[in-house]
């Protein structure tokens, strides 16, 4: 009976110990892990059926095994995160260290395979056919390129991936960032190569402009640059997502294309530019050293020259201003004589810049981007700059009017495209910006040549009104600054207990409006007293 006992109490222990080795042995569900070796298990079945695959069928079979090695690559960042959330789990990092083991090595393999591939194709024809199957080479072998520049993008995110795993792999990138930096550096030779052709080509043409062979040659050397030109931009994003330096590649791609982004921002680029331009100044001094001496004397002639015209034309404007039939306010004149001399001279030193041999294009194009920035950030100084035009273009005032803009009131001194300088009765000078007072009401005060006077006089209830009104009319007519059109106005207001109020408006020139307004008072107030009107 003993030896049964201990046979049930050693099986119950054994029980235990094995549920307990079955909990410590249970994975927790990985979601990006499984589909990610579900996608690598799919992948194995396509490559094991690959050599039953026919000949004519294989491109297309192995094109579509590429879209799903790309998204196997894309799948293991997510794997990755997944893992990390689980913690540290021995079978777990096995097994997606695994996965990136097989990734890694069967793209890379893919890799070759694609080269190879496109290394086959090329020797097909001819790179300057013309014929219907050298044009479908041509767009197959691009598409080629753009499968390795994917995988490239791929493989550089699966290195991240193994790095962040804690896995060495120093070898593997150093491998990956020399592979990408060859290619690159090939890549930039043949394209500068390719441009000095082109140059030799429109030489050609320009002596020659009937020859068709030339022209068909230009025409094909031009096609191949710009398929270069785009590998290379595919190139760049494979070096910036890696962290390499492009800023040498980038002036390449500005200068080749002629056109500019964002790019042209980056202080290494333009340095770049800078550099290579003022290189090739410094060359074009060596080889041409006697002829420097007259390249500096035309570059001063020319800018003195455009000096000079300048201020003819200046000179010029000005007069046409000045003549009886034309009518521009004084600010409209500034504003025009300052932009025609800055528009003659910066033509003549662009001019002059090009006698030398300098390109001015690059860096126009390049404070053309900046300024678009600049722009943005200022854009209230922008709005002042547009409405200070319009208040020229609609003669809103002009120097010397006295004005009621933007809660400012006074006489205008002076005026920018940015703001308008206003001094007030007792002298205080207030700069308001030209976007405010084009966003509210402009109220000229001095516009026009007559301004009428409103004044209220008052007189006791006992006086004869006929007589009042005729006592004001008579210093009116009698007074040598007041208009006799329009006619002055005078007639009874208001009518109290207390007072009779009189409206009084007499019309006088804008300049005598305000001294007109004080002595006035003054004036009816002493011809009352004369006439005994209280």
């Amino acid at each position: 009976m003993y030896r049964w006992l201990g046979v049930v109490m050693l099986t119950a222990m054994m029980g235990a110990m094995f549920a307990q080795a079955s909990a410590d042995n249970r994975v927790p569900t990985v979601p990006g892990l499984a589909e990610l070796e579900e996608r690598i298990d799919h992948l194995k079945q396509m490559q094991a059926a690959a050599d039953a695959v026919r000949e004519w069928d294989r491109d297309g079979f192995y094109f579509r095994l590429d879209q799903l090695m790309l998204e196997a690559l894309a799948g293991a960042e997510t794997a990755l995160f997944d893992v990390l959330e689980t913690g540290e789990i021995p079978l777990v990092r096995e097994r997606i260290e695994s996965a990136t083991d097989w990734l890694l090595e069967t793209s890379i393999a893919r890799l070759e395979e694609i080269y190879a591939r496109t290394s086959q194709e090329r020797l097909k024809h001819d790179e300057f056919d013309s014929g219907l199957q050298a044009t479908v080479s041509r767009a197959f072998i691009q598409d080629l390129r753009a499968l390795i520049f994917e995988y490239m993008s791929g493989l550089g995110a699966l290195l991240r991936v193994r790095e962040q795993l804690g896995l060495s792999i120093e070898d593997d990138r150093n491998a990956f960032e020399e592979f990408i930096t060859r290619n690159v550096e090939r890549l930039h030779g043949q394209i500068r190569l390719d441009a000095q052709t082109l140059t030799e080509l429109r030489r050609a043409l320009r002596a020659e402009p009937s020859n068709a062979d030339t022209e068909l040659a230009l025409r094909a050397m031009d096609y191949k640059q710009t398929r270069g030109l785009a590998n290379m931009a595919a190139w760049l994003d494979v070096l910036q997502e890696q962290g390499l330096d492009t800023a040498s590649h980038h002036a390449l791609l500005i200068q080749q294309q002629g056109r500019l982004g964002a790019e042209i921002l980056q202080r290494d680029v333009f340095a770049s530019i800078w550099r290579e331009q003022t290189e090739r100044l410094w060359r074009n001094v060596a080889r041409n050293g006697p002829n420097l001496l007259i390249r500096v004397f035309t570059f001063l002639a020319v800018l003195l020259l455009a000096w000079m015209a300048a201020h003819a034309i200046r000179r010029l404007l000005e007069a046409i201003m000045n003549t009886s039939f034309v009518r521009l306010s004084q600010l409209m004149k500034e504003r025009l004589l300052t932009l025609s001399f800055g528009i003659t001279f910066l033509a003549g030193v662009v001019l002059a810049l090009t006698t030398i041999g300098w390109s001015v294009m690059p860096m126009l194009a390049g404070l053309g981007v900046a300024g678009l920035v600049i722009g943005f950030a200022l854009q209230d100084s922008l709005k002042s700059f547009v409405a200070g035009w319009m208040i020229l273009l609609y003669h809103a005032y002009d120097v010397g009017d006295y004005v009621q803009v933007s809660g400012a009131e006074g006489r205008v001194r002076r005026m920018t495209l940015n703001s308008t300088r206003i001094a007030t009765l007792d002298n205080t000078i207030k700069l308001v910006p030209n976007r405010k007072i084009w966003e509210e009401t402009i109220v000229n005060l001095t516009a026009s040549r007559a301004r009428r006077v409103e004044l209220e006089i008052a007189c006791g209830p006992g006086n004869d009104i006929d007589r009042v009104e005729n006592c004001i009319r008579e210093l009116l007519s009698e007074h040598p600054k007041v208009l006799n059109k329009p006619p002055p106005e005078v007639h009874l207001a208001r009518f109290g207990s207390s007072e009779m109020v009189f409206a009084v408006w007499p019309w006088v020139r804008t300049e005598n409006y305000w001294t007109m307004r004080r002595s006035l008072l003054k004036e009816i107030r002493q011809r009352f007293e004369r006439h005994g009107i209280t």
